[in-house]
C-alpha cells in the first residue's frame, strides 16, 4: 500500500464514484479500477460496494478513507515544512550585533520582509570582541560590527580572522559630529573638527574598537591640540546624553542622525574622515538555510553614503567617502 493507492481511496470516497475519481486523479477509469481491487486483494477486504449509481464504502473502505486523509495531510505537512526549511524562510535564526553598530540596519537586513514570518530571530547585543567569539562558538550564526580603518578595499577583521570566520562588509557611512544646538559650531553646514573647543566625548574602546578606532582616526585627522581631555562612554545613547549635558562633543556614524534628540544637532565634519564599515562575520562551516537567505539579502545591499546627497562633498564623488 502506497501513497498513490490511498490518493484513490480518498478521491472515490469523496467523489462517490469511479469515473469521476479517476478524472480527479488524471486518470483513466479502468486503471483506477485495477489499482483498487489490487489493495483490496493485498488487504484482504472488500473496500467498495458497486451498484448502479456508482459506489459505497463498506465499513473497512470508510476506515481505510479516513486514515488514508490523515496520512495524506501529514505527508503534505512534512513536505511544505522540509521545503521552507531548505528555502530559509522556515527556522531559527540568531545574530548578535556591535553596541555601537546602528539599531536601524538590522531591519533591513533581519526584518519580516528579508527572513519572511516563518523564522523565529534572535537579536543580542556584545562588545565587538563578544561578537566574534559568540559567531564563533556558534552561538549565534551571524554577527555585526564596525571595522577600524584600514587601506581601500580592505574587508577583513584581525580577531574574526584569527576565529576562522568570514567577513564582508555591508554597509559604510560617515562620520557626524554630534554637539549641543547651543554650540558655536552648531549654525553651520559642518563642522571644524580643528576648532571645538571641549572635550571629545568618545565611546570605550572595549565597547566597539573598530568604531572607536575611526574615533581616534578622525580626531588625529583634525589636527586637534592635545589640551582637550576625553569623556569616556560606555554606549552610544549613553555619549549623546553626556553631550546634552555640556561634557562635550562627540563623533557618531551617520545612521545615528535621525536618532539624535532635541537640544542636540549632528553636522558633517569639514575634515575628510575614512568611511565607518559595518560589517557582518559568519562560520563559513555554518549549515543554516536562514544565514544562507540573510547573506543573500545582507551582501547585495547597496553601500552608498546615507546621508544623501544634501550632505554630499561639494565637487567629490562617493568614492571619496
Amino acid at each position: 500500500m502506497d501513497l498513490r493507492a490511498l490518493e484513490c481511496v480518498v478521491a472515490v470516497a469523496e467523489e462517490g464514484s469511479i469515473s469521476r475519481a479517476a478524472a480527479r486523479l488524471h486518470m483513466t477509469q479502468p486503471p483506477l479500477t485495477v489499482r483498487l481491487r489490487s489493495l483490496e486483494r493485498e488487504l484482504g477486504v472488500e473496500l467498495l460496494v458497486r451498484h448502479g449509481r456508482g459506489v459505497d464504502l463498506t465499513a473497512a473502505g470508510r476506515v481505510l478513507a479516513e486514515r488514508a486523509h490523515r496520512v495524506l495531510a501529514d505527508v503534505s505537512a512534512a513536505a511544505e515544512e522540509v521545503r521552507t526549511v531548505g528555502l530559509g524562510t522556515r527556522g531559527r535564526f540568531g545574530v548578535v550585533v556591535g553596541h555601537t553598530v546602528s539599531p536601524r540596519l538590522l531591519p533591513h537586513l533581519a526584518g519580516g520582509a528579508a527572513l519572511g514570518g516563518g523564522v523565529d530571530l534572535t537579536v543580542t547585543e556584545a562588545t565587538d570582541a563578544d561578537v566574534v567569539e559568540r559567531v564563533h562558538r556558534r552561538d549565534a550564526h551571524a554577527g555585526l560590527l564596525h571595522l577600524a580603518p584600514g587601506e581601500p578595499g580592505r574587508t577583513r577583521h584581525p580577531r574574526a580572522r584569527s576565529r576562522g570566520l568570514e567577513v564582508a562588509v555591508v554597509a559604510r557611512e560617515p562620520l557626524v559630529a554630534v554637539l549641543p544646538d547651543t554650540h558655536p559650531e552648531a549654525g553651520g553646514d559642518r563642522v571644524d573638527l580643528s576648532l571645538v573647543r571641549g572635550a571629545r566625548v568618545v565611546v570605550a574602546e572595549a565597547t566597539g574598537e573598530g568604531f572607536a578606532a575611526h574615533v581616534r582616526a578622525a580626531w588625529a585627522v583634525a589636527e586637534a591640540d592635545g589640551g582637550h581631555g576625553l569623556v569616556e562612554a560606555g554606549s552610544i545613547v549613553q555619549a549623546m546624553a553626556l553631550v546634552e549635558a555640556g561634557a562635550g562633543v562627540t563623533l557618531l556614524p551617520a545612521q545615528y542622525t535621525s536618532m539624535v534628540w532635541g537640544g542636540l544637532v549632528a553636522r558633517p565634519p569639514r575634515q575628510h574622515t575614512p568611511v565607518v564599515e559595518t560589517a557582518v562575520c559568519w562560520r563559513p562551516d555554518e549549515d543554516s538555510p536562514v544565514l544562507r537567505r540573510f547573506l543573500r539579502t545582507a551582501l547585495s545591499t547597496p553601500e552608498p553614503d546615507v546621508l544623501g546627497p544634501a550632505h554630499a562633498r561639494h565637487g567629490l564623488g562617493a568614492a571619496h567617502w
